[in-house]
């Protein structure tokens, strides 16, 4: 049997099954961490979300052999690229170069892929290709030996349920929208004559199933429409398959739907799902499932991550210099041994010169004063080391400055007045009202917000009507991605 394990926030789910080209469920597990040990696929207390995890294991008997990790991070980045055709190192290494301006050093992070076709015009191989940081990766592994549990692969969630769609549910379905509904987050998958095109992942404000939900869940659309009219796609969508949800939802989203200008149809995905009896399961937890379905090893993190060599290139420094120096006192020794028995061989007064130059006060003062230059050129490396590690870190915090404010009042024209209330350093957030006459700008200026990169995340509460003005008004909290703000 094989396991697949979905991370992101609380809610984690895990499927059972044989993992193959066709991959068949047998049985599902999900539960609930607690709350603020994982968010967003970042691991925030890895002591508390080892023991969850090891406990939730042990109670369900799932199987600690065959387990493959999907994880939906913000800090895996993902491009559509298209490949000359070459072996898999070559590729690697072309898609490496393809991230070199989202990365420092090329030792930080590792890549994956998954094939999305050829193009036969210009023998171009098709690929989504991803990013992950290899800090992240070490994690997880950690956390899951703590349970005994050797990870045979680690796969993002992007990549995972794009492969799945395609091998399975794409193949002759034309352009259509996959919604994948996972609690209060909604992930949209668009093919255009059955090839992926575009991917985005949006939260969620009001509770499930309430009809602003139902809102949310339209509006999430709208970076997909953005995108086609971007790229000149004509091909109409044909068809939006929906899962996560009963069918019985599906009437009143759909009038939704139309409300909100998609002309679409909608209905559930059961296509590729396996046994019928767990068709509602398997689309309930889509990205655990969609595990069990094997892209190839290049798809794996894992695969172009060697954790052996990994260690030993991030081997201590200090560490490092200690060896470095015994092998060469080692060395000298043995050549200073070697010099002095063949003068011992040549004549004893020289051995007796020789053994009395080492023994002079004058070399042993050498050597104390060597040795406390090394011990000087440490301390101070250390310092360094310490002083660069605090810059880096107070350039990761971001700022709230007047391109930021820029972006906020000029997405904000036309849709509402704003007045910035405050910002908390500490957490990066800008906390502001927006005021208009239309309780719908405000909204449209909420997704405007929402498209702008330097945002991590958009919270707002909900409206309150001034009687004596006339106008709607919500207050916004936007999260800054780490580093926004600051200068290049």
């Amino acid at each position: 049997m094989s396991v697949s394990v979905y991370l992101c926030n609380q809610i984690i789910q895990v499927a059972v099954g044989t993992r193959g080209s066709k991959g068949t469920l047998k049985k599902m597990y999900t539960s609930v961490a607690p709350e603020g040990c994982i968010i967003n696929g970042i691991i925030m207390d890895s002591e508390v979300f080892g023991a969850f995890l090891k406990d939730f294991w042990e109670k369900n008997n799932i199987p600690k052999k065959d387990v493959y990790l999907i994880v939906k991070s913000n800090k895996i980045a993902a491009k559509n690229l298209e490949v000359p055709v070459l072996n898999t190192k070559k590729t690697f290494d072309f898609i490496t170069r393809e991230f070199s301006d989202m990365q420092r050093e090329e030792d930080e992070n590792t890549i994956a892929y998954t094939q999305l076709g050829l193009n036969k015009n210009s023998k171009l191989r098709k690929l989504y290709a991803e990013m992950a940081p290899k800090e992240q990766l070490r994690e997880f592994l950690y956390i899951f030996e703590g349970m005994g549990i050797t990870l045979k692969g680690i796969i993002s969630a992007e990549g995972s349920v794009i492969g799945y769609l395609q091998s399975t549910f794409a193949k002759n379905k034309g352009t259509f929208i996959s919604q994948i509904v996972n609690g209060n987050l909604v992930s949209n998958v668009l093919f255009v004559d059955g090839t992926f095109k575009y991917y985005n992942s949006v939260r969620c404000f009001h509770d499930v199933g309430s009809p602003e939900y139902l809102d949310d869940l339209a509006r999430s659309l709208n970076h997909l429409e953005q995108f086609m009219s971007t790229q000149k796609i004509s091909s109409p969508v044909e068809k939006i398959y929906v899962a996560g949800t009963q069918s019985d939802n599906l009437s009143q989203y759909s009038i939704v739907l139309s409300n909100q200008g998609v002309n679409a149809s909608c209905e559930i995905m059961n296509l590729g799902l396996g046994d019928s009896n767990l068709n509602y399961e398997a689309q309930r937890a889509l990205f655990a499932y969609s595990g069990l379905f094997s892209q190839g090893g290049e798809s794996n993190f894992l695969a172009n991550f060697n954790m052996r060599k990994d260690n030993s290139q991030n081997m201590d420094p200090a560490f490092k210099r200690r060896v470095v120096l015994i092998a060469s006192v080692f060395i000298f020794m043995l050549v200073v041994l070697g010099v002095m028995l063949s003068i011992r061989l040549i004549a004893q007064s020289k051995y007796n010169e020789a053994y009395d130059y080492n023994n002079s006060s004058a070399v042993k003062l050498q050597v104390a004063e060597y040795e406390e230059a090394i011990e000087r050129r440490d301390s101070m490396q250390k310092k360094y080391n310490s002083i660069n590690t605090v810059v880096e870190t107070i350039y990761s915090y971001p700022v709230c400055n007047d391109d930021i404010i820029n972006i906020i009042e000029e997405t904000a024209k036309g849709f509402a007045d704003i007045e910035i209330i405050s910002f908390d350093a500490e957490v990066g957030q800008v906390t502001f009202s927006a005021k208009s006459t239309e309780v719908e700008d405000i909204y449209k200026y909420i997704d405007k917000l929402l498209a702008e990169d330097v945002f991590m995340n958009v919270d707002h509460t909900g409206y309150t009507w001034d009687e004596r003005e006339g106008i709607y008004d919500i207050h916004v909290q936007c999260t800054l991605c780490e580093s926004a703000g600051r200068e290049d």
